[in-house]
């Protein structure tokens, strides 16, 4: 049987937890897509929350502090799954606008103003390159310079660009 928590130790609550934890999913994967939040929660879990955890004065709560800690851990999982599928989302993507240019060009003699230009006869319509709520959509850039593709691989830097005077991919910044 468990000792009841002294009045000093309070008991951590898992619907704060669960809520804070929803909360950097929804900021740091779904809406600045970058994971640069739950890089510093999760090594602050590490390095602060579980050894203040393991202190002799939190043993009557140290379960809840563990679930809670694992609560968190995971939601800093899954901030880097989402950004992971998200970027890998992405990269299909532009291969497919890539080819779809190139098919342009090839029949028109001339690279499109726009990727608008491509509806509906090379694509059905442009795609977001994300599912997040920033940095979600693909620059296009057609000038006398040269006609790129490019999109947010990690905000606000990581831009894989497509040259297609170049037919390569490299990062801007």
């Amino acid at each position: 049987m468990q000792t009841p928590p002294s009045p000093e130790v309070k008991v951590p609550s898992l619907t704060r937890a669960v809520v804070l934890a929803i909360l950097l999913i929804i900021i740091d994967a779904l809406w600045l897509n970058q994971g640069v939040i739950a890089i510093l929660v999760g090594l602050g879990l590490l390095f602060i929350g579980l050894p203040r955890t393991l202190l002799r004065k939190f043993v009557p709560v140290r379960s809840q502090r563990l679930r809670n800690l694992g609560v968190y851990l995971s939601a800093v999982a899954l901030v880097f799954l989402l950004n992971t599928l998200n970027n890998r989302l992405a990269q299909s993507r532009a291969e497919v606008l890539v080819s779809a240019v190139k098919s342009f060009h090839s029949e028109n003699q001339r690279y499109p103003q726009s990727l608008e230009e491509l509806v509906p006869r090379y694509i059905e319509q442009v795609p977001l390159a994300k599912y997040t709520l920033m940095f979600n959509q693909f620059g296009y850039i057609a000038s006398d310079n040269g006609t790129y593709l490019e999109y947010m691989d990690m905000p606000p830097f990581g831009r894989p660009v497509y040259s297609f005077s170049r037919n390569e991919w490299f990062y801007l910044d």
